[in-house]
């Protein structure tokens, strides 16, 4: 299966970088991917990666000057994060001290430029302020936080009118079905459903998410820094790499697909709560088209602050 090649050309898009204060054409697709989505989930495929991290506050960015987005949603508990949101709007206290207590993946320089711009921007716009809303991980039971962050999402949605940005990993913001194989031999709990999925069911192509993939190079990761050797020559993120192209937006929308495309599943590489640079995990479930409408592609990642 060789998936971006079998693709037309004009649907691979060079991205000139992943600095959030870059200027924004290069991102342009993306008004046409998202169209009048409700919310946006960007899956990323590692949380300690700084290149992902930036992408994605550059893709935020985006989503909230160009196309109106006015939430930010992530998984993280309702006390932290009412915090957040109130320093975003009144900017009382240092952000630093602000965030002391959450996950590392929230005091993160990269993550904390991140609520500095937000702040920057309601500052700008006091009338039309970006929101931080936390979906609180509770359930023991990763079915059951699935569904309750779907549903956190849409009542958000419902309450307030706001288009949503997701913040998430890619095993929840997939836009389909996925199964999670830990280790190679297991084959996955198939049909199991993921907030993605549920947002999909539910809100149709109002729903649209962006796959956040890489190649090699090293992450943070249970607060250590470790290698991320290139995936499996049959894993899709090795296939989506491309020769001289450290950077790409692969849109899916558009895509006419072949058979290789459109009937084969696809096979991540996951880096969740186990992780073995040689062993990698995976998730499978579905063609690349239906758990991404498009993939930002990343050749090289360095571990996030």
């Amino acid at each position: 299966m060789v998936v971006v090649r079998t693709l037309r050309d004009s649907d691979v898009f060079p991205l000139l970088t992943n600095v959030p204060e870059a200027y924004s054409d290069d991102l342009r697709p993306l008004r046409g991917i998202v169209g009048d989505a409700a919310v946006v989930g960007i899956a990323r495929g590692t949380h300690g990666a700084a290149e992902l991290t930036r992408l994605s506050h550059r893709i935020v960015r985006f989503l909230v000057s160009e196309l109106g987005f006015r939430t930010l949603a992530i998984e993280a508990s309702g006390a932290i994060v009412d915090g957040i949101d109130a320093w975003l709007r009144d900017g009382m206290g240092e952000i630093e001290s602000i965030v002391a207590d959450a996950h590392p993946w929230w005091r993160s320089p990269e993550f904390v430029a991140v609520l500095r711009w937000m702040r920057g921007y309601n500052r700008d716009h006091p009338d039309e302020p970006v929101r931080l809303v936390g979906l609180e991980i509770s359930a023991s039971d990763m079915d059951a936080q699935e569904r309750h962050m779907a549903r956190a999402v849409l009542q958000w949605v419902e309450r307030t009118g706001h288009k949503v940005v997701y913040w998430s990993g890619s095993h929840s913001a997939v836009g389909h079905r996925r199964a999670v194989a830990w280790v190679p031999e297991d084959e996955g709990s198939p049909g199991s459903r993921n907030a993605g999925s549920l947002l999909r069911e539910q809100l149709g192509p109002r729903y649209r998410s962006l796959g956040l993939t890489f190649h090699h190079g090293a992450i943070r990761w249970g607060g250590q820094i470790v290698p991320v050797p290139p995936a499996p020559a049959d894993f899709t993120d090795a296939i989506l790499d491309l020769p001289d192209s450290a950077l790409h937006l692969l849109d899916l929308t558009g895509a006419q697909g072949t058979p290789e495309v459109a009937g084969t599943s696809l096979r991540l590489r996951l880096i969740g709560p186990r992780y073995d640079p040689g062993r990698p995990a995976s998730m499978t479930g579905g063609p690349l088209r239906e758990f991404f409408d498009a993939v930002l592609h990343t050749n090289t990642v360095s571990p996030s602050g």
